[in-house]
C-alpha cells in the first residue's frame, strides 16, 4: 500500500512538472504600451520595444503562474522623438537616473473567473504592489524556433503620481497637459526555455 502511494505521489509530481515550463519573453514578438491624455483632448499612445524576462506557466495549475520582467526605459517609442524625449526626461521617467521598468510577481489568485498576478511594479525608482489580471493562450507550437510557445495578455490602469511622476503643468484653463492615469497593455510571446 505503502509502495502505491509513493508511485501516485511521484506520477503526480512529474505531470506536473510536465505540465508546467519556463518561458522567455521573445523582444521582437512582445509590446508594452502605454496610453495616456495629453492637453485633455487625445490619447497619446506609446510603447517600449525592449523587455526581457521569463514566465512560469501550468496549463494545468493557474495558481502556480510566475513572471518577471525587466523594460528599458530608453527604448521608448511613440512615433513623436520630442514626445518621446519628454517621457525618458527627468519631468516623466527620468531615463539617466531610472533606466529600467521592472515587475516581479508572488502569487497568482483567482477572483470571479479573472486569474491576477500579485506582484511588485517599479517605475521611477518607486515599488508599488499591484494585481495584474492576465490571460493565456496556448501554450501552442512556434514555427519558427519550433519550441512551444504562449501569448500573455493584461492591462492596468496606474497612476503616475503614485510612483513620484509628478509632472503637473496645466494650461491655462486649469487642464492638465498630462493626465495622471496610465494605461498599461502588454501583449506578450514566451517561447519556451
Amino acid at each position: 500500500m505503502k509502495t502505491k502511494f509513493i508511485t501516485i505521489l511521484f506520477i503526480l509530481f512529474f505531470t506536473a512538472q510536465i505540465n508546467a515550463q519556463n518561458y522567455k519573453i521573445d523582444s521582437g514578438h512582445s509590446s508594452v504600451q502605454i496610453q495616456v491624455e495629453r492637453f485633455g483632448v487625445v490619447d497619446v499612445i506609446g510603447r517600449f520595444k525592449a523587455v526581457d524576462g521569463t514566465i512560469h506557466y501550468n496549463d494545468k495549475d493557474f495558481s502556480k503562474t510566475q513572471a518577471e520582467a525587466v523594460i528599458q526605459v530608453a527604448s521608448y517609442d511613440a512615433n513623436n522623438i520630442g514626445g518621446e524625449e519628454a517621457v525618458k526626461s527627468k519631468a516623466f521617467l527620468n531615463e539617466k537616473e531610472y533606466p529600467e521598468i521592472k515587475f516581479k510577481s508572488k502569487k497568482t489568485i483567482t477572483k470571479s473567473g479573472v486569474n491576477y498576478l500579485i506582484g511588485d511594479l517599479t517605475i521611477h525608482g518607486v515599488t508599488k504592489e499591484i494585481e495584474l489580471p492576465y490571460a493565456v493562450k496556448g501554450p501552442l507550437l512556434d514555427l519558427p524556433t519550433k519550441k512551444q510557445s504562449i501569448a500573455f495578455k493584461a492591462s492596468i490602469t496606474i497612476n503616475r503620481q503614485d510612483y513620484g511622476v509628478s509632472f503637473n503643468a496645466k494650461l491655462p484653463s486649469g487642464t492638465s497637459i498630462v493626465g495622471d492615469d496610465i494605461k498599461i497593455t502588454l501583449t506578450i510571446l514566451g517561447i519556451a526555455e
